[in-house]
């Protein structure tokens, strides 16, 4: 494979706080640069480029910065992975020289050998179409500093093996250990998902209910409140399972006998899986014909199969919090965290799962 020397292409009108990209659909389309340095430090700010040369094995190609959610480098400086908006990998080489970055420090020359990952963030932090929170969880800095959305609350916890890098490890003495915001949560319709991963857990669901490890929920000063998404065998809404509390109740199926590998739809539940609660006020596209309103999916397949009442819109009081890992009598145990996001729409397709 040939090596690509130059310099990225400067092609951009530049403000003090934002960049303005020439030759894009959409010209008031507002694009910064967050860079993970190799020393554990971030910089964020505006770049004096728009392009990204590659040169892969088939083609040498510009990229638009406007199309590259994350650009990570290679232990060698010149390898390189871009993950782009329309779903798409590209893999290639890149030799470039440092990169001129305007923080509200002043202007940064950061070399290609003192990066680690690149994230491009668009519309004044809004990210992707839909995205109103992308927060890593990688790290205490990653979640005071959501790559998208207002920032979280480090309460508990640490960071050890995620799924993409670093994760942060919850246990049942530590709920609520990240929170952020009520208004993080869009309102009539949306989505949250993340990665999470069971430690030392039980093969069975506690039965009857009172054990209720909650990974994500409303929290004031007294407690869960506003919604839960949460394991338990029977919720006394007549559903168990990984079962949710969203304006009306459901779970995997009705209430019984749950281990947690059955409930996650599993051969077992160790290892990493992928949770998204969904919502949308008028129902969600492609469940049950439209005709409900709140689901749970996992591992990107439809994960509920039984609802009572008519659930709806998430709601926190804002007076409230959104919390990562709560319990309700569960004495031991721990979930591991990674890769948190949010979305302004009922998202259903999750194929970008693998993807950071």
């Amino acid at each position: 494979m040939k090596r690509l020397r130059g310099i990225l292409t400067a092609c951009a009108i530049v403000t003090a706080n934002n960049i303005i990209l020439a030759g894009t659909p959409n010209t008031n389309e507002v694009l910064n640069v967050v860079l993970d340095l190799s020393d554990g430090s971030r910089l964020i700010g505006t770049p004096g480029f728009a392009t990204v040369p590659v040169q892969t094995t088939y083609a040498k190609m510009e990229i638009p910065l406007t199309q590259i959610q994350t650009l990570k480098i290679g232990d060698d400086h010149e390898t390189v992975t871009l993950n782009l908006r329309n779903g798409d990998t590209l893999t290639g080489v890149i030799s470039l020289k440092p990169i001129e970055l305007k923080t509200v420090f002043g202007t940064a020359s950061i070399g290609i050998e003192h990066i680690q990952q690149l994230d491009i963030v668009l519309s004044g932090g809004t990210g992707q179409k839909g995205l109103v929170l992308w927060n890593r969880l990688g790290s205490e800095s990653d979640v005071k500093n959501s790559r998208v959305g207002p920032d979280g609350k480090f309460n508990a916890g640490r960071f050890v093996e995620g799924r993409f890098g670093k994760g942060i490890e919850l246990n049942m003495q530590e709920q609520f250990g990240v929170t952020f915001p009520s208004e993080i949560v869009p309102g009539p319709d949306g989505c949250i998902e993340f990665w999470a991963r069971l430690v030392n857990f039980p093969a069975d669901i506690r039965q009857p209910g009172g054990a209720w490890p909650s990974l994500i929920a409303g929290v004031d000063d007294k407690g869960p409140v506003g919604f839960l998404m949460h394991f338990c065998a029977n919720d006394g809404g007549s559903a168990g399972g990984l079962c949710f509390q969203v304006a009306g109740n459901g779970g995997t199926g009705g209430y019984g006998s749950w281990p947690y590998a059955k409930a996650l739809g599993a051969s077992t539940a160790e290892g990493w899986h992928h949770y998204a609660l969904v919502w949308a006020g008028d129902g969600i596209p492609g469940v049950d014909n439209g005709k409900r309103r709140t689901a749970i999916f996992v591992d990107g397949k439809l994960n509920t199969g039984f609802w009572n009442g008519e659930g709806g819109s998430l709601i926190i009081p804002k007076t409230a919090r959104f919390g990562l890992l709560a319990h309700q009598g569960t004495p031991s145990g721990s979930v591991v965290f990674d890769n948190l996001k949010i979305w302004s729409y009922a998202k259903t397709g999750f194929n970008d799962r693998d993807r950071e």
